[in-house]
């Protein structure tokens, strides 16, 4: 069965957003070290990330993730636009491209993912597609 845009949106915003929120907390807990380090580099800085969500190859629904230091504040919906500001690299703009069913499963998954991040991650990797916008 094909989902509504509606589904999608809804899989992203009350899906994977928290998750991903969740997920910090738990890295935060367990690599207090990594975080650290990750979240100084990051502070201060507002960056974007685009997702875009396929279903079986086509794309159900495309957003805005914006982010400030680690933390996402907030996701906007029906528009794919990304941007990261790098030291001496200028700006990058890459977007991830997953299928709906891989990223329920990935989110499915949490509890395997809290436990243990990298192995679990490394497992759910090849679902995933990083590209850049212009």
């Amino acid at each position: 069965m094909q989902a509504t845009v509606n589904d999608v949106d809804k899989l992203v915003m009350e899906g994977l957003v928290p998750f991903r929120n969740r997920l910090t907390g738990a890295f935060h807990d367990k690599h207090p070290y990594l975080f650290g380090m990750a979240s100084a580099a990051l502070a201060g800085k507002t960056s974007k990330v685009g997702v875009q969500v396929t279903e079986g190859g086509r794309v159900a629904g495309e957003y805005t993730l914006h982010v400030q230091g680690v933390d996402i504040t907030h996701a906007e919906p029906g528009k794919l636009e990304s941007g990261i500001q790098l030291p001496y690299a200028g700006t990058i703009r890459p977007y991830l491209v997953v299928e709906r069913g891989d990223l329920e499963r990935i989110i499915g998954d949490e509890a395997a993912i809290m436990a243990d991040l990298f192995p679990a991650m490394l497992k759910h990797l090849p679902a995933l597609t990083v590209k850049f916008l212009p």
